[in-house]
């Protein structure tokens, strides 16, 4: 008979409580669903309960009305109700722009990201969209949604990913990446991120065994085909080319921001037509820090509980 081996008692209760501690990292409680879909351990909703109880977890979370943070951060509690609401008024604003922007030409999909999309925005979130474009055509939609957010206000919408139809798993596997996909809302086309990056399974084993996602808009229609031929071909090919050079350049200026260069393997990307993506890599980096921190306290905390 296999001898089954169990982590230690520290790492089983912080692997427990992963989705309290990644939501601490953004100042945000977080709520049963979320503590139970974004564990880094297989567990069942019940088993989440009763655990809760455990010597090991109950000096670290702290529970109020369905909510929970970590211990000393209580405050937390109080500000998620308004976050969710702002979440919500941003998912709505989001469906009513997805109802436009699934016509434009080589438009494949519309998927809300970001903290609208994870249910709790802080003020002055975004609607942050990540959009799915016929392959060949990354940068001629780069160009028409980027001008198209400048000049309805960047807070009305903000495409700042863009993916091709044939390049739907995401190259960077990590922590960050694995929460965006899988708290990702689809709003319009059939694309299934989820589908495509199955890697994340291994992550978040729970992320996608209780989820029920919503129908989304239908992609765009006779209007966008028509829109879409005179663009075929190879007029449609020397655009895209010109407009390569437009969207590297904006990612430049992107990434200087940051006072670095752009990536190699975004440039790569980007010349192949698979991936536009105007999130700073220090963004993440320091997400990703501010977690392995948090989680380094935690067990430290829970190495000086008595035995």
């Amino acid at each position: 008979m296999a001898t089954v081996v169990r982590a230690p008692a520290a790492t089983d209760a912080l692997d427990l409580i992963d989705g309290v501690v990644y939501a601490d990292v953004f100042d945000s409680a977080a709520t049963f669903a979320e503590l139970k879909r974004y564990a880094r351990v297989p567990v069942a909703a019940e088993e989440v309960r009763e655990r809760l109880e455990d010597p090991a977890v109950v000096p670290l979370v702290r529970e109020r009305r369905g909510l929970y943070c970590l211990v000393g951060r209580e405050a937390l509690l109080e500000g998620r109700a308004e976050a969710e609401e702002r979440a919500q008024r941003l998912e709505q604003r989001a469906l009513s722009v997805a109802r436009w922007l699934r016509h434009v030409p080589f438009v494949r999909g519309l998927i809300l990201t970001g903290s609208a999309a994870a249910g709790a925005a802080k003020r002055g979130s975004d609607v942050d969209l990540l959009v799915v474009v016929e392959d060949g055509r990354l940068s001629f939609v780069f160009a028409v949604l980027g001008s198209l957010s400048r000049l309805a206000s960047r807070r009305l919408f903000c495409p700042n990913h863009y993916l091709s139809v044939g390049h739907l798993e995401v190259p960077r596997r990590d922590l960050y990446v694995a929460r965006e996909v899988a708290q990702a809302k689809r709003l319009a086309g059939p694309a299934d991120l989820a589908a495509a990056n199955d890697w994340i399974a291994d992550l978040l084993p729970n992320a996608f065994a209780d989820s029920a996602p919503g129908t989304p808009l239908r992609g765009g229609g006779v209007l966008q085909r028509m829109l879409e031929l005179p663009l075929r071909g190879r007029l449609g090919d020397r655009l895209e080319l010109r407009l390569g050079r437009l969207a590297l350049a904006r990612l430049d200026a992107h990434h200087r921001l940051w006072g670095a260069g752009v990536p190699a393997e975004a440039i790569e990307r980007l010349e192949a037509g698979a991936e536009l993506r105007f999130h700073a890599q220090p963004t993440a980096r320091s997400a990703l820090d501010r977690y392995e921190e948090r989680r380094a306290e935690l067990a430290e905390r829970l190495a000086r509980q008595p035995t």
